[in-house]
């Protein structure tokens, strides 16, 4: 992944949003033409669908684990002579549900879930609405929470044969990452004339060059502090390459300012709580930003032009709260070392609780988090964002089926406080058992990251936290001793000599970690070692005169929960009557072996 910067004034625009059915307030389209719109709506109990495709003949959705279809929970319907259908194996009136055990047409699932409410066909689309318990307790079944969902989606032009099924969907198929139950913010309807100052961000929307979708993986905005003399881009300047001697020094200054806008591959549109917003005009407003994109470029695709950025919604009327993001990140360097061979390794990361006590102390008031963004690569599968106060831990953000091409920003069911004395908790795991060598932290996609973007008010100036293991507990798990490492001065880690033992005073830090012969059993092993040792932990905030440490940074081990976070209700685990087919049996032979032990009694 290369990664870009450009200088641009800010160019703030007035637009809408497109907005859902009143029913079926969440909406989404599943290919890239269009051709597939799903909308939805869901309570405490169940889902209720609504697929318009463009065809009239068959159309499947299918929810999967891990966007393939064994291991699926697929419906099949369509329209014919006026009437609305699910599908079984062959031509039926009932409607059924589909369970794919191998690529290929599906068997008719043992526990008939979902429910056909209507149907109908005109010229051009077919329109089906059907609903399903979130929670089935058939383990056939996928279940519909707050975790990534893989949606699979698929037609037919024709309707299915009355002999054979449903006709293969040739290339009218495909998969899109989905969280289904989303708490969307509502956009307000901004007036068409605002005033150039004193003005309120109050939504962010993406704008991808058409044709770049696959290759913009993800943009932050920085608002730059006053400086009159700062190198500014003229407008059809191509940028520069990020954190590198092309960049103009006087760029690396925005950083220092406000992170007020960040958008990844899955996002969407962000709109902010009627009550909070960003400030134009203040006292920190230089009147430029620094837009910085993150490119996707795995094939080496040459000639790419691109001119895709965010666009900012405001308003005249100030709203009452500034709005804040901080994000909770493991250190982007190679302290993150996820081995190969493992298929949940766990790494852990917080934020310095001295540093957040004492800038909620400067805005003098606890702040609310109304918005959380995980964000890891291309190895994540769970992210977990939790604080801990007086031992207690609660969980604010979880998905346990994440996906790097799904990095959505989770609104949260009620805005969080945060106090001082809290701290903020963030939890990946990785799966790395395809690989045959360590994946390092760094920016790059085939790189790793581990972070939490907190969306909050009212705004603090502290802009991230971060930590890592101390680097001499990370090579003490390869039988280093000792090495030449200050907290004061700490340097590139990948250039920290070993001073014991003798045998590897030679080696450096990057030597020592790319030396470690890797197992499952060993990757294991390095995870427990990593969080039972201590952390390195810093903050770093607005107008700070070095962004790489600050006289908050510190050692220290990492925070546990005397109370953890309780495990979600078990809803199936009580009742015979919901279990699912595996269950029935289980228990049923179950049954029989006590009988034949009290007929020989």
């Amino acid at each position: 992944m290369v990664s870009f910067s450009v200088i641009v004034v800010a160019v703030l625009l007035h637009g809408g949003a497109a907005s859902a059915t009143s029913d079926l307030p969440h909406h989404e389209v599943l290919d890239e033409k269009g051709d597939f719109v799903l909308s939805w709506a869901f309570d405490a109990a169940q889902i209720e669908l609504e697929a318009r495709v463009r065809t009239r003949g068959w159309v499947g959705l299918g929810l999967s684990p891990n966007g393939g279809m064994p291991g699926s929970d697929i419906v099949i319907g369509w329209v014919k002579d006026g009437q609305a259908y699910l599908t079984k194996v062959r031509y039926s009136l009932d409607q059924q549900d589909r369970y794919a055990e191998d690529k290929a047409l599906p068997p008719v699932d043992e526990s008939q879930d979902w429910e056909l409410l209507s149907g109908y066909e005109n010229d051009t689309h077919t329109v089906l609405r059907f609903k399903r318990k979130r929670q089935t307790c058939d383990v056939r079944d996928r279940v519909i929470n707050k975790d990534t969902l893989r949606v699979l989606w698929a037609w037919n032009e024709h309707d299915p044969d009355g002999d054979t099924g449903p006709g293969y969907h040739g290339h009218h198929r495909g998969v899109r990452s989905s969280v289904l139950l989303r708490n969307d913010m509502e956009s307000d309807s901004l007036p068409a004339q605002v005033h150039t100052y004193d003005v309120t961000m109050a939504n962010v929307q993406p704008i991808i060059t058409p044709g770049n979708e696959g290759m913009v993986h993800h943009m932050t905005v920085f608002k730059c502090h006053p400086n009159p003399n700062r190198t500014v881009a003229h407008q059809d300047h191509p940028g520069h390459e990020c954190y590198t001697p092309n960049m103009p020094q006087d760029w690396s200054e925005c950083y220092k300012g406000s992170l007020i806008g960040a958008w990844a591959v899955g996002t969407g549109d962000l709109s902010f709580p009627s009550h909070v917003g960003y400030p134009i005009g203040d006292d920190t407003d230089g009147g430029q930003v620094l837009l910085e994109v993150h490119y996707d470029n795995p094939l080496y695709k040459e000639g790419t032009t691109d001119n895709s950025g965010l666009k900012f919604l405001y308003t005249p009327e100030l709203r009452r709260y500034d709005a804040g993001i901080l994000v909770v990140t493991q250190s982007v360097d190679y302290s993150q070392i996820v081995p190969p061979y493992a298929d949940d390794f766990r790494m852990d990361t917080f934020c310095n609780q001295e540093c957040l006590t004492e800038f909620i102390d400067k805005v003098g008031e606890r702040i609310h988090v109304f918005g959380n963004m995980p964000h890891a690569h291309l190895l994540g599968r769970k992210m977990r964002t939790s604080v801990i106060r007086d031992g207690v831990e609660t969980v604010l953000s979880q998905d346990n089926n994440y996906d790097f091409n799904l990095q959505y920003v989770r609104m949260l069911d009620q805005e969080f406080i945060i106090q001082k004395g809290d701290t903020i908790m963030t939890e990946c795991t990785y799966n790395s058992a395809h690989k045959n060598q360590a994946v390092y932290g760094g920016l790059g996609t085939d790189n790793e990251m581990c972070e939490s973007i907190l969306f909050y008010y009212p705004r603090m100036d502290m802009i991230f936290c971060d930590s890592s293991p101390h680097p001499q507990h990370i090579l003490s798990f390869a039988g280093v001793e000792e090495i030449n490492y200050s907290l004061d001065a700490p340097g590139w880690i990948n250039s920290i000599p070993v001073l014991k033992p003798v045998s590897m005073s030679n080696m450096t830090y990057a030597d020592v970690v790319e030396s470690i012969v890797w197992d499952r059993s060993t990757a294991q092993r390095f995870s427990t070692h990593l969080r039972e040792g201590p952390f390195i932990s810093d903050c770093g905030f607005r107008g700070q005169s070095s962004l790489g440490m600050s006289h908050f940074r510190k050692e220290s081990t990492l925070p546990r929960a005397t109370v953890p976070a309780a495990a979600p209700e078990d809803v199936c685990s009580t009742s015979l009557g919901t279990a699912g087919p595996e269950m029935v049996t289980m228990l049923h032979l179950l049954s029989v072996i006590i009988c034949s032990i009290l007929y020989t009694l």
